[in-house]
């Protein structure tokens, strides 16, 4: 027993430890409970695991602040110590908003659940109406606890009712912020009235395309009622991640010797193999009917500026070379894998370990999307190239406190690749202003080099914007794609409600009727793709659809608010997304024995793979990781590899002391700011670029932080 005080004693000297301990093993505890324990009924089982939860956390947490965090923090000067709060503190929240909020369950008033339908008289070998179950956000409702009216039987887990004869369920208990109940389709007409707290909806189950008719509502719980997860989240994730920034931030990694002369170059080949064996089996790549529309910009020499003219006229020029969108395909491919290449030789002169290196580069060609995008010929390719290599040269450039931009080829080069991002995409141009415009300020000794990339990066742009469209004879009309921001925006104030004035509804309503106007947060199309909507016309009244969607933000800006949050999710959102996910690929259809990755055309283009038998094997491949046709997983999505690059650039800024590293990150944080506010369609396609510099950045978790130990010949020179 004195054995056991003598170790409580270590690990608790003092009582301000013990308490302290208590508030995260507690907060442990209760976060895990409310988050994935808890039900709608009481368990002892569940309880006790808690209890066991609580004594096991709270002796760990007091273990690792004894022992590791506490001897850790201390070491760090006051300004990062600081910092390491307020970056636990931001990431903590930042976990909170992507996951679903627990209401505590035995605070939530009752909720109370009916279902009606009546099953018509069916032949003897049809089956009625199957309910497959009932879910209300604390887990699935037995049948038990559900007075069901008429003639039922349970086979495998489902209840199944007769035909002939009226259906009464209710049920009266506890319900989360959703519930999701699920029938199986009907092969007759089958209507299911659902009310839910006295409100009444109607579906009909004779939908052959969906096997299963899921119905999902959401429910509005007060804030107190989250406020006791909310608190356990935040304390607990928050404990976790300041250990993790305490004992990630004192680690030393080794230095490593640079590769010497071109040996960086062999980082390229994990993603030639990789990457060049997805070309063979998807030969000549991959042309979604967005490709295929700028492929025939370039064929025929017509181009406009709704996709990225300066795209189709590449496209124009290396048709000309080799008629063969592998050509395209190829270059993608040598350039990416280069670029990643020479980024990881810049982290290796600065003393990274070998294993990271080749890592990183091996992350790179097994990323499931990098593999289909590196051969499909979107215009979205070539920027989230440029913007990888933008990145590499703003981490440069952090890294040396500004001294890489000194070189004339350095800032040569940072101006030209902010250029091609501007072009690329037109939401580009913000993203390198917002890049570049602070520099010269925050690296005042390097004001005149990082002032003359700002610089050619504009002439660039103008260049190519004006003289360049103007002698291709780019058809600047069809344009317009900030009014496709403008009716989403003014569709979410009709959804709500807000007051039109009479001109402005006449004026909506010469496109469509106000009442069939669809609005849904996530995607415009639900609208603009209407057959009855008069999309051209729309387009053609940039000035008016401006001001009205002002007008609207005026009168109810929290509308807009909501909207954004919803419409631009995949900018901060990895997890219980609400939206689906557009163009997470270029394959036309992907089902076993149909898939074809070039769409019908009058070019001549065909799929043609060298390898058929593969085709298949590997689409299921790409399923297996979770790359599915309009839904990713986590690690897939752009909002994770985002906050993965924040906590590297964090760690490396705990180890260094070089708050200048911050800067490494405006490209990525300007993409998601802007791309949060202007989105109109979740399209993944739009964040490929995060993505990748996502992965790059995560190698700054593990560089040295001496900066006596950068190796660069370069850099020494200078």
């Amino acid at each position: 027993m004195q054995n056991y005080l003598k170790i409580f004693k270590k690990i608790f000297p003092e009582k301000k430890s013990v308490y302290s301990a208590l508030i995260f093993g507690f907060s442990i505890s209760a976060a895990i409970y409310l988050g994935l324990l808890q039900r709608h009924f009481f368990s002892w089982r569940y309880l006790f695991y808690s209890i066991l939860i609580f004594i096991s956390g709270t002796l760990f947490a007091g273990w690792l602040i004894r022992f590791y965090i506490q001897p850790g923090y201390i070491k760090f000067p006051k300004k990062i110590r600081i910092f390491i709060f307020l970056a636990s503190l931001l990431f903590s929240l930042i976990l909170l908003f992507n996951t679903e909020i627990q209401p505590t369950y035995y605070l939530l008033p009752d909720s109370n659940l009916e279902m009606r339908f009546s099953i018509p008289e069916l032949d003897p070998d049809q089956e009625g109406v199957r309910l497959l179950w009932v879910e209300t956000g604390q887990g699935y409702v037995h049948y038990t606890n559900m007075e069901i009216s008429g003639e039922w039987e349970r086979v495998f887990g489902n209840t199944i009712f007769a035909p002939d004869q009226s259906i009464v369920l209710t049920w009266q208990g506890k319900a989360g912020a959703w519930a999701e109940i699920a029938f199986r389709h009907t092969d007759f007409d089958q209507q299911v009235d659902v009310i839910w707290n006295g409100k009444k909806e109607s579906i009909s189950l004779l939908n052959p395309k969906e096997p299963d008719i899921f119905i999902r509502n959401r429910f509005d719980v007060p804030l107190i009622y989250q406020i006791p997860f909310i608190l356990a989240f935040i304390i607990s994730v928050g404990f976790g991640l300041f250990s993790m920034l305490v004992l990630l931030g004192s680690l030393e990694p080794r230095n490593q010797p640079a590769d010497k002369g071109w040996a960086w170059l062999r980082y390229m080949l994990p993603m030639l193999a990789v990457w060049g064996l997805t070309l063979l089996i998807f030969w000549p790549g991959i042309m979604s009917s967005d490709a295929l529309s700028q492929w025939a910009q370039g064929y025929l020499r017509q181009f406009d500026d709704w996709h990225s003219a300066m795209h189709s006229i590449l496209l124009s020029v290396l048709m000309r070379v080799w008629y063969s969108p592998a050509f395209i395909s190829i270059i993608q491919i040598l350039l990416l894998s280069f670029i990643v290449a020479w980024g990881l030789k810049t982290l290796g002169e600065r003393g990274i370990s070998k294993v990271v290196l080749w890592s990183i580069s091996i992350l790179f060609a097994i990323f499931p999307p990098n593999g289909i995008f590196v051969i499909t010929l979107w215009k979205d390719i070539p920027y989230a190239i440029t913007f990888l290599w933008f990145t590499i040269m703003m981490v440069n450039i952090s890294l040396t406190r500004g001294k890489w931009a000194e070189h004339p080829l350095h800032w040569m080069i940072l101006g030209l690749s902010a250029g091609l991002v501007a072009v690329f995409r037109q939401n580009g141009a913000g993203i390198s202003l917002i890049s570049l415009l602070p520099l010269p300020l925050i690296f005042k000794k390097y004001w005149k080099q990082l002032g003359y990339s700002l610089l050619l990066a504009i002439v660039l742009y103008a260049g190519i914007k004006g003289p360049l469209y103007t002698a291709v004879n780019i058809n600047r009309g069809r344009s317009g794609q900030t009014n496709l921001i403008f009716l989403h925006h003014i569709t979410a104030h009709l959804e709500a409600g807000t007051e039109l004035f009479e001109e402005e509804s006449q004026y909506l309503n010469s496109f469509m009727p106000l009442d069939d106007w669809e609005y849904w947060c996530c995607y415009v199309g639900t609208i603009s793709y209407d057959n009855d909507f008069g999309r051209q016309d729309f387009l053609a009244n940039t000035t008016k659809n401006r001001d009205l969607a002002l007008k609207l933000f005026s009168r109810n800006p929290l509308v807009d608010i909501s909207h954004t949050t919803c419409a631009g999710e995949l900018s901060w959102k990895f997890e219980n997304n609400q939206c689906y996910m557009k163009s997470t690929h270029g394959i036309n259809s992907w089902s076993p024995g149909t898939v074809d990755w070039i769409g019908g055309n009058d070019y001549h283009l065909e799929d043609k793979s060298v390898f058929p038998g593969l085709v298949d094997k590997y689409v299921s491949w790409l399923r297996n990781f979770g790359f599915l046709d309009d839904e990713l997983v986590p690690y897939l999505r752009p909002a994770f590899w985002l906050y993965l690059a924040i906590f590297a650039v964090t760690i490396f800024i705990l180890r260094s002391g070089n708050f200048y590293m911050i800067t490494s990150l405006l490209p990525i944080l300007s993409q998601a700011m802007i791309l949060l506010l202007v989105s109109y369609a979740p399209a993944y396609r739009y964040h490929y670029g995060t993505c990748l510099a996502g992965i790059f950045l995560l190698g700054l978790a593990f560089l040295p932080g001496n900066e006596e130990s950068v190796r660069s010949k370069k850099i020494k020179k200078d």
